[in-house]
């Protein structure tokens, strides 16, 4: 079973059902399901019954341990349940289109990540200098929102912005994913403009250049990020926040209604040229 973005809305009881990350079937994912399943372990990690099924799928496991699953899942207070992936041994060079997940609790963390691993990590997925610039600038933008947005505003003891990314060569195609359990769009916009009906209408008010940092009327990051993921790369761009979901690629934009997370997930996915 794929665990997808094109999947995991169409049966999400399958992968979360009560307070569990079921990945038992998956045969297939992407950083966007990863990013999901770290959002829904913060949100879980203080039940008494939550779990972690692990695929049975070999190459699956593999995969989740070159992204530091296992690392990122025992600060969420889940090592009774990775034993299979501590126990695997890879080389960390043996598949370079797979980038280990960064968390960075803090913005000066982000900052020196950008410039190092993250510059690396585009080099390495083969873009050009020009283009390896405007990603790193992109990644920049999603995770300096994530603090702007949230600081002295956690509403757990996890904080921070998780990156995850992946690169298919075959396809030319890079996906970025940034996850954070803040107070997401709405409990941003929210104070500032009260009457928001919806997430999915506070998305794309926060797309459109709205900010809800109080003395800023327009917050222009996300503006830049579509313009510069759709225009430069032929991209998409994604958002789910709280119970809603944007997306916008070259055809426009669409909003739903989905199943609810703590935070926000955000992405960009870039087709650039060999």
């Amino acid at each position: 079973m794929d665990v997808t973005f094109d999947t995991v809305y169409k049966n999400p009881e399958e992968i979360f059902p009560g307070h569990t990350i079921n990945f038992e079937k998956a045969t297939w994912f992407d950083p966007w399901a990863i990013g999901l399943a770290c959002l829904k372990g913060i949100e879980f990690k203080d039940q008494a019954d939550k779990q972690l099924i692990l695929p049975k799928n070999a190459d699956m496991l593999m995969y989740l341990k070159r992204m530091h699953f296992n690392k990122i899942l025992m600060e969420f207070t889940y090592n009774s349940f990775l034993g299979p992936l501590h126990a695997l041994e890879i080389q960390e060079h043996d598949n370079e289109n797979v980038c280990e997940i960064l968390h960075c609790e803090f913005r000066d963390a982000l900052e020196a990540q950008l410039s190092s691993k993250i510059r690396r990590m585009f080099r390495h997925f083969g873009l050009n200098e020009l283009d390896e610039a405007r990603a790193t600038a992109l990644v920049g933008e999603l995770g300096n929102n994530v603090f702007d947005h949230n600081d002295g505003q956690w509403p757990s003891s996890v904080r921070g912005a998780i990156i995850l990314a992946q690169h298919n060569p075959n396809k030319h195609r890079i996906e970025i994913v940034v996850a954070d359990p803040g107070i997401g769009f709405s409990g941003s916009l929210r104070a500032v403009n009260k009457s928001i009906p919806t997430d999915e209408a506070a998305i794309e008010l926060g797309m459109s250049g709205v900010t809800g940092r109080v003395g800023e009327p327009r917050g222009n990051g996300l503006k830049v990020i579509q313009d510069w993921t759709i225009n430069k790369f032929d991209g998409i761009v994604r958002i789910h926040s709280g119970a809603g979901l944007v997306v916008v690629d070259g055809n426009g934009q669409k909003a739903q209604s989905v199943f609810s997370i703590v935070g926000t997930l955000a992405s960009f996915v870039v087709k650039y040229k060999q």
